[in-house]
């Protein structure tokens, strides 16, 4: 199969990992004014206080939150839509991807999918 498909893709993606990275959060050169934070749709990440700390440090640098935390363990097109739905409705210049794989993978489709018109699967 053979594609014409010509397009640039750039998705600026910082990884903050390991023990006590998340108190360095509103040490770092913020985007914007606006973040997204994506979780899953579990409880572990309310329940052991990550969500509240990010909140925290978001808010030290001087970043207005909203949550998404509608994220599935295996998470589909219709969780990056509804995620990207949120993103515009918010106006979010930024997406803060809190916890493992499911989520930073979502993150990545959301972000497409809220600063691009079509179909994901385009």
């Amino acid at each position: 199969m053979k594609t014409n498909l010509s397009y640039t893709q750039y998705i600026p993606t910082k990884i903050l990992f390991g023990p006590g990275q998340l108190n360095h959060l509103h040490e770092q050169p913020m985007p914007g004014k606006k973040a997204l934070i994506l979780i899953s749709n579990g409880k572990s990440t309310r329940d052991n206080g990550y969500l509240a700390r990010t909140e925290k440090e978001l808010d030290q640098a001087g970043v207005e939150t909203e949550v998404f935390d509608g994220i599935l363990p295996n998470p589909t097109v219709e969780n990056a839509v509804e995620g990207s739905k949120v993103a515009r409705q918010f106006n979010a210049d930024f997406l803060v991807a809190l916890g493992g794989g499911s989520v930073m993978d979502c993150a990545k489709a959301i972000a497409l999918l809220a600063t691009n018109e079509g179909d994901l699967w385009e």
